[in-house]
């Protein structure tokens, strides 16, 4: 019969969580997708170049007109009030035709900080500033001169078929020119070749109407709990959109056999799509292709605060000594936890706090450790110093049945030549543990085992062992040697921390990702090496970019390349 160990976590955590209330008004999300936003409706974005100018003319009325006017002829409140100088008009078909889109597109990107125009670079995404650009530019086409370009392509050029697209490199006056040239024998007058460029370019260009490629989008909430029911009029939610134009959501209800239906979508390869259903005061939400055969289908499951349901599955250590400017000589440690949840009901302590967030999983550092890592998008709420207990962290996002959960922390530990590393758990352990350390650490064990081969010539140590624990859950093993024997333990400032954290992140996210591959792949050799040639891939792009610390960067490398040569049979380089 297996035994409690949970009776003192229970305690610590129902005080830590005495200051919390029910759950707040808004439903906690149990999703992998992320929150809601409420950033401007989306449009289907052109798989090439083709601007949309219907998208244009909404930026335009929504940043550009206290300046420009809302006709473009530069006569905005701001300017009639003195605060600014007058921009150029853009009416003015003369002086628009003599510049070029791409002008145009490189001075909304940049900015005219002299003449108090901010750059638009970070604010709007590059299809917005090219729709921008192009619905401006083409404010000084009037209904005469369409109509004129019109009738010179119906009366002089009926078998032409007109430009699907037209590089923004040319300005009007010389697409004019070329047009005339190349297709109407250069018998058109100048302002006939005008006409007929403007018209031209005026087709080409895409509104939201003409590019939408809307469809419907069904699909059925399902329950995963045995014996549970989806109740009638379950309203679901449908997030998508993309980074660069927003997201939007819109809902509906589904019936009483649980399917549902949203008509009129837009449907482009540029978008995410998430759907959600709202069950029990949670929205269980999961990405979907609204082509695939099943992914329309959203699970909703019933909850249970049965901590004997959840154990730790993996746990992962990466330990390299470290010097901080605030805290002196230490480890560096980088934990991956993978949790399980052998239950058919999402796991939470049904605690919650006031902004609706869930109390679900506590972790406890090791002893005397110092949290580096920050929040994960508002996901976990840290403990620390408070006497007698050690610094902690819980875990809002309810673990779901079925799926891998993992947290991962980055924390600091004193080191001078030894130290006893402790951590205790609040969950059984069933986990496979590997600890990695680099410079000639060493760990002092009687229940973790060295791999040699790993270790040989490369200054990299793992060991490895499955661990199970029922009572009283805990690892603890020593560190001891001089990591200034071999080479230099990195030196790491308050600056260069930030990026030293974001490269290990992005390490660790790199090996989650192996990790998960090898799980799914009957070749499990096969399966490691493609993680660690990802994580390779990553390690250079990370450093490449300045993310990741120099000393970092090698000694990251010197391990992934080592563990590759072994698991290839090849002598390491």
């Amino acid at each position: 019969m297996i035994k409690r160990p949970f009776a003192s976590a229970l305690l610590l955590i129902i005080w830590l969580l005495s200051g919390c209330g029910g759950l707040g008004g808004e439903p906690a999300i149990v999703a992998t997708v992320p929150p809601r936003a409420t950033t401007a409706s989306p449009r289907p974005v052109a798989r090439s170049w083709q601007p949309d100018i219907a998208n244009g003319a909404r930026i335009f009325a929504e940043r550009c007109v206290e300046c420009h006017g809302s006709s473009g002829d530069g006569r905005g409140d701001l300017v009639l009030a003195g605060s600014v100088e007058r921009p150029l008009d853009m009416t003015d078909s003369a002086k628009v035709a003599a510049k070029s889109p791409l002008e145009w597109f490189e001075i909304i990107t940049k900015g005219r900080i002299e003449n108090l125009m901010p750059p638009w670079e970070n604010a709007l995404g590059e299809a917005e500033r090219w729709d921008l650009a192009l619905y401006s530019y083409t404010l000084a086409y009037d209904g005469d001169l369409l109509a004129r370009g019109e009738r010179v392509w119906r009366e002089r050029c009926a078998e032409c078929e007109l430009p699907s697209v037209i590089p923004p490199v040319y300005s009007d006056v010389e697409y004019a020119a070329k047009l005339n040239r190349e297709l109407f024998g250069s018998a058109l007058s100048h302002t006939e070749a005008a006409a007929a460029a403007a018209y031209a370019r005026m087709a080409s260009l895409s509104t939201t109407t003409d590019r939408a490629d809307n469809g419907a989008l069904k699909g059925r909430v399902l329950h995963g709990t045995a014996g549970g029911l989806v109740p009638a009029d379950t309203i679901v939610q449908l997030r998508y959109g993309n980074g660069d134009i927003g997201f939007r959501v819109v809902e509906t209800k589904a019936n009483a056999q649980g399917s549902f239906q949203f008509d009129d979508i837009p449907l482009s390869d540029d978008f995410d799509y998430a759907l959600g259903a709202l069950y029990q005061g949670r929205l269980f939400s999961r990405p979907v292709s609204p082509g695939g055969d099943d992914g329309q289908t959203i699970t909703i499951y019933a909850a249970t605060n049965d901590p004997l349901v959840v154990s730790v599955a993996r746990i992962d250590l990466f330990i390299e000594p470290v010097t901080l400017e605030e805290l002196g000589a230490g480890l560096y440690i980088s934990q991956i936890l993978n949790y399980r949840n052998s239950a058919d009901r999402i796991y939470t302590s049904g605690r919650g706090f006031d902004d609706g967030r869930e109390a679900a999983l506590l972790i406890q550092f090791p002893e005397g450790a110092k949290l580096l890592s920050g929040d994960a998008q508002g996901r976990y709420v840290v403990i620390e110093d408070l006497e007698g207990l050690p610094d902690s962290a819980i875990d809002t996002l309810p673990v779901m049945p079925g799926e891998v959960h993992d947290v991962i922390l980055e924390y600091w530990l004193p080191y001078a030549g030894a130290l006893q590393f402790k951590q205790a758990f609040n969950n059984l352990i069933d986990a496979a543990v590997t600890v990695t350390l680099s410079h000639d650490l060493r760990v002092a064990s009687d229940w973790l085992q060295e791999n040699v081969a790993t270790g040989a010539g490369t200054g990299i140590r793992k060991y490895s062992a499955d661990l199970q624990m029922e009572r009283d859950p805990r690892i603890s093993f020593g560190i001891s040697g001089d990591p200034t024997s071999g080479a230099d333990g990195m030196v790491v400032t308050s600056e260069s921390l930030p990026a030293l954290l974001l490269g290990v992140s992005a390490l660790a996210a790199a090996l989650l990702g192996a990790i998960g591959l090898m799980k799914r792949q009957k070749d499990e050799t096969g399966g490691e090496i493609e993680g660690l040639v990802a994580e390779l891939a990553r390690l250079e792009e990370d450093h490449d970019q300045g993310r990741v610390n120099h000393d970092l960067y090698h000694h990251r490398r010197r391990a992934l390349k080592a563990k590759l040569a072994q698991l290839m049979g090849a002598p390491n380089e």
